[in-house]
């Protein structure tokens, strides 16, 4: 066991010798009271100090204000106890599932209207997983990984809030290593891209990757996107696929929708129109129902708050120091 705020008792005990040097200073400059001109001498006062029931109730007192000092000193430290934080250091080994989610966001122009919400569906999303490992790879022209794969979901949280914050404000900034290919909007090389972000591919893990794009190419790119489903295929992953380019308002990517949906159903995944309601319970459930052993995460050593003595103590103290308080005045 051990104190957190382990310079609190210390800091109390430089404060008490502070106190009582000053309080003695002071004593010993004061000077000799004098004596009151109206007070009046009492005979015989050793006869009544002399009395059995004197010396009884005198006994009495100074038990009652021996016990209130004593309780209150529990208290006093009681509470430098408590504050202290007592603790005891414990080894956790917190468990993973292993499995790996990449979300594979299109940032191509044709897209600018969309992704501010599709980050908010990837949102979502990750608050829905516990245990699993996500990560955010950016695609245009080529491909970026925003932020790797992680289980630390305050983390995947605080980047995603981040980016939303970033396509609100069309920062440019986001392009970064994006334009680097043939043209723009290389869905297939972006989903190929995104397959290959998996760092482990030698271990036994379920992999998906949640691809949001409208499918609308505007160059050449290297891998069509129906060689890019093969290749997730290859490798084990599942595709699911979130379209906001699947409404009437753009019938004229209908063609394109059927091409998307058919890749990313090949794979074993599935395929969702962006308003569509059921999207993120759909894919979560689909996730989470793939084979998914726990595995041991490194261990963690954690400070455990023990406060439960002097917490104890402290109540009991200063219902102590109230109850002899109350027969003291009695």
């Amino acid at each position: 066991m051990g104190l957190i705020f382990w310079w609190m008792p210390l800091a109390f005990a430089v404060l008490i010798a502070v106190v009582f040097g000053v309080l003695a200073v002071r004593r010993r400059r004061r000077p000799a009271p004098a004596k009151p001109q109206d007070s009046l001498a009492v005979a015989h006062s050793d006869r009544l100090t002399a009395l059995p029931a004197y010396r009884s109730a005198m006994r009495r007192y100074r038990v009652l204000l021996a016990s209130l000092l004593v309780v209150a000193i529990i208290a006093v430290v009681a509470s430098v106890g408590l504050a202290s934080r007592p603790s005891r250091q414990t080894l956790a080994q917190p468990e993973l599932k292993n499995r790996d989610i990449v979300l594979c966001l299109d940032i191509s122009g044709s897209m600018v209207d969309y992704d501010t919400r599709i980050v908010g569906v990837f949102a979502e999303l990750s608050k829905k997983f516990t245990g699993e490992r996500i990560s955010l790879v950016l695609f245009n022209a080529s491909a970026v990984t925003y932020f790797p794969l992680s289980s630390d979901y305050d983390y995947v949280g605080s980047q995603l809030k981040r980016l939303q914050t970033a396509l609100a404000n069309e920062d440019d900034s986001l392009l970064n290593g994006t334009l680097l290919g043939n043209g723009s909007s290389l869905i297939g090389d972006g989903l190929a891209s995104c397959a290959t972000r998996f760092d482990t591919p030698e271990s036994d893990r379920s992999r998906s990757i949640i691809l949001a794009t409208d499918n609308l190419l505007a160059g050449k790119s290297i891998f069509t996107l129906p060689e890019a489903g093969q290749l997730a295929s290859e490798k084990g992953i599942r595709v699911y696929g979130i379209n906001p380019g699947d409404t009437k308002a753009r019938d004229y990517l209908s063609a394109l929708s059927t091409e998307y949906k058919n890749v990313v159903e090949s794979t074993g995944g599935g395929y969702f129109p962006l308003d569509d309601p059921s999207a993120i319970p759909s894919i979560v459930d689909r996730i989470t129902a793939e084979q998914a052993a726990a595995i041991p995460s490194p261990p963690q050593l954690i400070d455990q708050d023990i406060p439960q003595l002097p917490l104890g103590l402290l109540i009991l103290g200063v219902a102590g120091v109230f109850v002899l308080a109350w027969r003291l005045r009695t």
